[in-house]
């Protein structure tokens, strides 16, 4: 019981030293990419593709519906404010007609692929154009007691039509050392399918955009950090391991995304961290996530069919 107390206060003071670098990114509203609207005047919705460096481009459809046609540019400002956001639209001469003209719209809604703007007492629906698609996958085999646990690891995936490509962070074993990092390609092949035994755990999900952005920022810190040993615990410790799973699946939801957790805590009415031993825990953790995302989890034949072609690590940076 005394060491059970002694791992609580260990991970509480870790945790508030580790601020912010394990802390998750807010739920901020980002413009930046492909977005189709109906202007007015305009029978179907032209793709206005926004840049992180305040310009917007206007595209129409050919009638096949595939290849864009150029229709202007502008450049845009977006503000928040604490009760509303404004988006405002200054085309720039000499570069085509940009559809809206020189506007300003209040944005009254937004969620995770849509926005609803209001300008001059028209309300607009602006619809989020991703070609890529976005995983996570969770995976954990339970390992022998009473000191072998795993292995286990999170994975990333984005795929598009230009390819697909992952990060991995996890623990693993070479010659029964004890490794914590991104995980050989051996390993997460293992887990590209349904796991046979019931020793081992898997959960994949289809993600958002802006999920994927959250986890891949908690991923990448997490590797950083076993690049350059400064983990958070000695390298015997399972919790190496366990916090970036966490920190992971609780970035999932933070903005109203469907996936159910369960709250580590490691307090008394945490039936998992309150009665699992370390070595064991990552693997019991992915097994509740599974459980609790039965109906969201994407089976294999789903999987290999939204995969365009073979898996490449690491994912490349944009």
């Amino acid at each position: 019981m005394k060491r059970h107390m002694s791992l609580i206060g260990c991970v509480i003071t870790i945790l508030a030293m580790a601020a912010p670098g394990l802390g998750q990114a807010g739920c901020e509203f980002s413009i930046a990419g492909d977005w189709e609207s109906t202007s007015p005047g305009q029978d179907g919705p032209n793709l206005y593709r926004f840049g992180s460096d305040g310009s917007v481009t206007a595209f129409s459809r050919a009638a096949n519906g595939a290849e864009l046609h150029k229709l202007g540019r502008a450049t845009y400002k977006l503000q928040g404010l604490q009760t509303a956001r404004t988006l405002e639209f200054r085309p720039e001469r000499g570069t085509g007609i940009f559809p809206w003209g020189a506007a300003k719209m209040e944005i009254t809604r937004v969620d995770q692929a849509s926005f609803t703007a209001v300008s001059s007492g028209l309300s607009t629906v602006w619809v989020k154009r991703d070609p890529s698609r976005y995983f996570v996958v969770f995976a954990a085999h339970r390992g022998s007691p009473p000191h072998k646990g795993g292995p286990a690891f999170s994975m990333l995936i984005k795929t598009s039509g230009t390819g697909t490509q992952a990060e991995t962070f996890g623990l693993f074993y070479r010659d029964d050392v004890r490794i914590i990092g991104p995980i050989p390609d051996e390993l997460y092949r293992q887990f590209t399918s349904e796991p046979a035994s019931a020793e081992d755990t898997l959960l994949r999900l289809e993600i958002s955009s802006q999920a994927f952005d959250r986890a891949i920022k908690i991923m990448q810190n997490s590797q950083q950090r076993a690049r350059e040993g400064k983990l958070l615990f000695p390298l015997e410790s399972y919790l190496n391991i366990i916090l970036p799973l966490k920190d992971i699946a609780e970035s999932l939801n933070q903005c109203g995304e469907d996936f159910h957790l369960h709250k580590l805590t490691w307090l008394v009415d945490d039936e998992i961290g309150a009665n699992v031993p370390q070595w064991e825990l990552a693997f019991q953790y992915v097994k509740k996530l599974r459980q609790l995302n039965e109906q969201r989890h994407v089976t294999d034949a789903k999987f290999e069919q939204s995969i365009t072609s073979r898996l490449v690590l690491p994912l490349s940076k944009n």
